[in-house]
């Protein structure tokens, strides 16, 4: 019998207390900033103190999927050296870069697929928590938001832990993955309730909360899943869906998809008039402004943390308001750091999506690549990698679901479960 050393034991304490700290964020990421980043910390430590550096390093050697977000991290610190912006705003933007180093962690872990499981499961408790105290908002059974509440919304927005953006579109991805596992499992009553669960999310996205930017990432699911799942039929049943849901937009003139859509054409008659921009309508004059900036240091960008004086100075002697990001990753990134820095970002998309096939279970390849749809739509009209919960939110999913990538040639079993 080998004797494990005390070296040894300890470091296994730490790897498997750092996995356990990784299912905990699962719950948190919905729920709360604050316990989320004390959880990313805590795992952060417990993973330098789990030592084994070398076998992790040739785990991630052996993953493919990590030279991407590690690359584009080594993109944003190199923008930081020919930044416009001061020392404070290059450490903030490095600040919200490196979260997507949370991905190379987690990969390096290693973490089973019980583990994968239970992190999924947690989150799904926090989706489903969120769901029941938003209708329960929505109903009046529980009291408005407040000062010190914990719920954030009212009847007539009925969020809970986050913002309305934030809440549609993780109810929205939560939607997708119980809409996977009710495809997935075999027993009639559990897919039948896993399916309402799917349903009533959906709901909730469209009709309730008003956050557009989950309403059309809950749209891309939609259609991605019903072509995956019923391949050409998808776009017939795809088609019959959006014309039930276009006739519930115009009878029900008081739904909040009915009020968002509303908004969205007022916002572009207003901008084509060219009506002064307000606080809450500034993405067509921003992204306007934002490619202006590009066409002018088009290769490298302004650099890392750049982006809020270079616009200052281009709006410099208008009635325009100085922004800090102009709610486009994608204009974001090329403001800071050029075509290079769109081109690595859109490749992580690229190969995340393709690698997915190699995936252990098809449900795992449809949660990466519904991950990708979600990310990649909401960062249209959202700066996704600079909010907190949405770049989390990424960076966990990506480095729980890719840490199964199989050799080169396996592809996903045709069936599977989460």
């Amino acid at each position: 019998m080998v004797e494990v050393s005390p070296l040894a034991r300890a470091a296994a304490f730490f790897d498997r207390a750092a996995l356990w700290l990784a299912v905990a964020i699962g719950f948190s990421i919905p729920v709360s900033t604050a316990l989320d980043s004390l959880l990313v910390a805590a795992l952060l430590l417990c993973w330098i103190a789990g030592g084994r550096y070398r076998a992790k390093l040739a785990t991630l050697r052996a993953n493919p999927f990590v030279v991407l977000p590690c690359g584009l991290f080594l993109v944003y610190l190199a923008g930081s050296l020919y930044s416009m912006g001061d020392a404070a705003a290059v450490v903030r933007a490095l600040d919200k870069a490196s979260v997507i180093l949370l991905i190379p962690v987690l990969i390096s872990l290693a973490p089973a697929q019980e583990i994968r499981d239970r992190a999924v499961y947690a989150f799904l408790a926090a989706i489903l928590l969120t769901l029941v105290l938003s209708f329960l908002l929505w109903l009046g059974v529980v009291p408005e938001g407040g000062e010190g509440s914990i719920i954030k919304g009212v009847r007539q927005d009925p969020t809970v832990f986050k913002k309305h953006i934030t809440h549609g579109t993780l109810l929205a991805f939560g939607a997708l993955v119980f809409a996977l596992m009710a495809r997935s499992v075999a027993r009639p009553a559990a897919k039948a309730l896993l399916a309402l669960v799917a349903a009533l999310a959906a709901f909730n996205v469209l009709f309730m909360v008003h956050g557009r930017t989950g309403q059309f990432v809950l749209i891309a699911l939609v259609l991605y899943f019903l072509l995956d799942w019923l391949r050409w039929r998808g776009l017939l049943v795809a088609a019959v869906a959006g014309m039930a849901i276009a006739a519930m937009v115009y009878l029900a003139p008081s739904s909040s998809l009915h009020g968002r859509v509303a908004a969205t054409i007022a916002e572009i008659e207003d901008w084509q008039s060219g009506k002064p921009a307000q606080p809450a309508n500034m993405r067509p004059e921003s992204w306007r402004n934002s490619l202006e900036i590009v066409k002018r240091n088009p290769l490298i960008g302004v650099g890392t943390g750049g982006f809020a004086a270079a616009y200052a100075k281009q709006v410099e002697g208008t009635s325009m308001m100085p922004i800090a990001q102009p709610e486009n990753q994608y204009l974001l990134t090329t403001v800071q750091l050029g075509v290079v820095g769109l081109a690595v970002l859109l490749a992580l998309f690229v190969v995340q999506w393709s690698l997915a096939s190699r995936l252990a279970t098809r449900t795992d390849t449809n949660l990466a690549r519904g991950l990708v749809i979600t990310i990649a739509v909401g960062c249209m009209f959202n700066s996704f990698l600079l909010d907190h919960t949405e770049a989390l939110f990424y960076a966990w999913f990506s480095g729980l679901l890719f840490t199964g990538l199989r050799p080169a040639g396996e592809h996903s079993q045709e069936l599977g479960t989460v």
